[in-house]
């Protein structure tokens, strides 16, 4: 515990000063491997460090609770980082660093890999081959300060938030854990690389008895290879911050097949049980989006029809599913498998039922322009209303596998909400929002499993991985024929950083095709709308049984 207690581990402007330059009231509290320090500042800003050891994997985890204790607003509270270390490096002299490649045992290298861009190049941190080819790009230079963050609010989406630094055979990984806006600032000094992270804008006062949290971060030293320590870390996740294996959750993520949330109530039954017939071993009946709201017209797949303008109508559709889906549900459950359902509870277009009953529930699109806004999960009773609508249809629908999709930006609406001297709250709310929905949900349901979506691996941090598995990791697999290699390299570089995460077959059955699809977590595509015959070809489908029995006996090594 010596690196929690002998570290300053935040940072702050408090009325302008460093919290450290002013008087504080200090408490500390050491439990196990748990280290409480509570900070009073004048008498109403309260600042309460909660860290901890995982002490077999020599990591250590802390996040920051900020609350005004106070019968009136804090001063403006800035320059808020949540987490503030150092690593300390040796000299790497290399004066012709433009013309030679630097020497890997004194080079200090620094990975930082793309978050989610619908490429092959999603989680990059193969480190052999980066030195290779690109030494320079990720070497850091002495006095330089270099920049990292998301895009648009969505914590992976275009930068993952996820880190590894070394030198020789010395590293540190570390992990942002915020499902928002986050910034990382890594500073490269004479003898150390300092490194700092935070929610990117933040300049606020706490109203009376306001409590908020923010970011948290997950650091994990080591000596040895690079390799060893990314395996290191995949376990730390899996054991200490996986949902799965956790309540009366299933130790491996679903293998399901798909279907298209907008077939036909009999027609899915059909397939259910042409699955069935053919013994085909999937676990969870996945139906995608199109199930919900008012539409008439058939939409044979996702790129048909209006069912995208009744996003945020959480009703079951009535004209193309006459029982509810209750008889889907009925009939999956007798065949043996679970049900999982897609879901966008954020993203809501204007014109929906729940907008026009409730419009101070949502944000507005920014200058009041776009057909859609987003639920304000700061706002207790929007929370409320999200939080009662999904544990209804989770219970009366009996769903294993919730399924959260988020298709927007949400960041240029929380900003357009702030005032200047509130800035950074509406962000902080939303996302505390989220999680404390999530938790809720795995309480009520100790068997339910999250599936995180959001366009396809774009709210991935450590956060997310705590409550949920991504199950479409990359919106890169939407293409039905998508090329091999992208779910080969993807479960290395996703591999990489978290233990399980998903993939999709593609829509036409090949060998090679499902074999590279092979990952924590599959789902079978083959069924997913009614271009696509399911169950005539007699040899297709023994192969597909076969290679599906052949990836249930090597998924646990994933």
């Amino acid at each position: 515990m010596d690196f929690l207690k002998n570290h300053k581990k935040f940072d702050l402007f408090y009325e302008k000063k460093s919290i450290w330059d002013l008087k504080t009231i200090c408490e500390v509290r050491e439990n196990e491997n748990a280290l409480v320090s509570v900070y009073t500042a004048e008498d109403r800003l309260k600042i309460t460090n909660v860290a901890r050891k995982y002490e077999k994997f020599g990591a250590y985890e802390w996040v920051n609770h900020l609350e005004n204790i106070g019968e009136c607003p804090t001063e403006i509270i800035s320059e808020l980082w949540d987490a503030v270390f150092s690593f300390p490096v040796e000299d790497d002299p290399n004066p012709k660093r433009q013309a030679y490649i630097p020497d890997r045992e004194t080079e200090v290298i620094f990975h930082a890999p793309f978050g989610s861009n619908l490429s092959v190049k999603e989680f990059y941190v193969n480190t052999d081959h980066l030195e290779k080819w690109f030494p320079s790009r990720y070497h850091l230079e002495k006095g330089k300060t270099y920049e990292y963050t998301a895009s648009g609010g969505r914590s992976s989406d275009e930068r993952a938030p996820f880190f590894h630094l070394r030198q020789g055979d010395r590293g540190i990984i570390f992990a942002i854990g915020w499902t928002g806006q986050w910034r990382c600032s890594v500073t490269r000094g004479e003898h150390e690389v300092t490194i700092r992270t935070k929610i990117e804008d933040t300049h606020f006062r706490l109203l009376p008895k306001e409590a908020i949290r923010t970011s948290s971060v997950l650091i994990m030293p080591y000596e040895g290879e690079a390799i060893d320590a990314q395996n290191r870390w995949r376990r730390l996740i899996r054991e200490e911050f996986s949902p799965l294996g956790k309540g009366e959750r299933p130790e491996n993520a679903p293998f399901s097949m798909q279907i298209w949330g907008g077939m036909p109530s009999d027609i899915m039954i059909e397939r259910a049980k042409t699955a069935k017939k053919w013994n085909l071993p999937v676990e969870y009946f996945w139906v995608d989006a199109g199930w919900y709201g008012m539409y008439t017209e058939k939409c044979i797949d996702e790129f048909e029809g209006k069912w995208g303008s009744y996003t945020g109508d959480w009703r079951v559709n009535p004209h193309i599913h006459p029982n509810g889906m209750k008889d889907v549900v009925r009939e999956v459950e007798r065949l043996g498998m679970k049900f999982l359902l897609w879901f966008e509870p954020e993203r809501v277009m204007r014109d929906t039922p729940i907008v026009c009953e409730h419009p101070e529930y949502f944000l507005d699109p920014v200058n009041g322009r776009g057909e859609h806004k987003l639920l304000d999960l700061g706002n207790p009773d929007a929370w409320q209303y999200c939080y009662d609508m999904l544990a209804n249809l989770i219970e009366e629908l009996h769903i294993s596998c919730y399924r959260q999709d988020f298709n927007m930006p949400p960041l240029a609406l929380w900003r357009q909400k702030d005032t200047e001297d509130r800035r950074g709250i509406t962000e902080i709310k939303h996302i505390m929002g989220l999680y404390r929905l999530w938790d809720a949900l795995l309480a009520r349901f100790p068997h339910l499993i999250i599936d995180n979506c959001a366009s396809g691996g774009k709210r991935i941090d450590i956060e997310t991985l705590r409550r949920s598995v991504p199950l479409w990791r990359s919106d890169r697999m939407c293409q039905a024929n998508y090329p091999e290699i992208v779910t080969q390299t993807h479960n290395m570089t996703f591999g990489a950083w978290m233990p399980c995460s998903g993939t999709s077959t593609g829509r036409h059955f090949d060998p090679y095709r499902i074999r590279s699809a092979y990952a924590g977590g599959m789902t079978l595509n083959y069924s997913y709308t009614e271009y696509t015959p399911f169950g005539e070809n007699v040899e297709e489908m023994a192969d597909i049984r076969r290679y599906c029995e052949e990836y249930l006996r090597i998924r646990p090594y994933f």
